[in-house]
């Protein structure tokens, strides 16, 4: 799979921390993250779903056990997928992995769901975003679901003081364009960090509807133990009113 520079830099990050990457599913910002992302997913008993941007394979094991009949995986870095490979042999459940940058993915199927998760914070320009999404888009069938975490266009930087105690620290850096650059850092031993960009309101809702994608919604942020949405106390109240992602919905006609 050959690659752009900019697209190399991403995949070196995340080289970096491979290994060790499903570690920070344990920090108390990921569960947060969790319940977010699974309060879009539907009933996935017999369906089948494509992870993009699956990483070691975390989320595309969660649903395989919630009852996907398929699970296909890809990501832009091959150490990545190598791990998330590894798992399956040792554990098999039945997943596909492969190595796909998710800006050429291409039709791998025809999917009940398509769950980009942080795939489109990585893209280098707004072209780029867009050509992410139609792809992910591409693999849906008709009546099709994508299911996309992304950065959330709304965020509140001096807020963002609060998220060393969820185990994350995201530290702003120049902009570039339109796009807020940023450097996100985990609370985990060995070192994971990697860059990213905080995209304007606006962008994910117009490049849903560009590729074709219909009753596109953003879902309210989830904590563990709340059937939906969060009171303004309680641990997780400073991270859910002001969380680094935000959960889109949209269907293929």
């Amino acid at each position: 799979m050959q690659k752009s520079v900019h697209h190399d830099r991403i995949s070196e990050q995340y080289q970096a921390s491979s290994s060790q990457y499903d570690n920070v599913k344990n920090l108390p910002y990921a569960f947060v993250e969790r319940e977010t992302l699974l309060s879009g997913i539907p009933e996935l008993t017999g369906k089948s779903i494509l992870d993009v941007a699956c990483g070691t394979g975390f989320y595309s094991r969660i649903f395989k056990r919630l009852g996907a009949e398929q699970v296909v995986g890809v990501d832009i870095e091959q150490s990545m997928v190598d791990v998330a490979r590894q798992i399956e042999a040792e554990r098999p459940l039945g997943i596909t992995y492969d190595a796909v940058d998710a800006a050429a993915l291409p039709v791998l199927g025809a999917f009940d769901v398509v769950a980009p998760i942080w795939a489109f914070v990585h893209a280098k320009d707004a072209a780029e975003y867009h050509e992410m999404v139609a792809r992910c888009a591409a693999n849906l069938k008709p009546g099709g679901l994508m299911v996309a975490l992304c950065s959330n266009p709304d965020i509140d930087l001096e807020r963002m003081a609060a998220y060393p105690r969820y185990g994350l620290s995201i530290t702003p850096k120049d902009k570039h364009g339109d796009r807020q650059v940023i450097h996100i850092e985990m609370d985990v031993e060995p070192h994971v960090g990697f860059d990213g960009f905080f995209w304007p309101a606006g962008t994910t809702e117009a490049a849903m509807e560009k590729a074709g994608l219909v009753d596109v919604r953003r879902l309210p942020n989830r904590a563990p133990g709340h059937d939906i949405g969060m009171s303004d106390k309680g641990y997780y109240a400073d991270f859910v009113a002001n969380p680094p992602f935000a959960l889109y919905t949209a269907v293929k006609p």
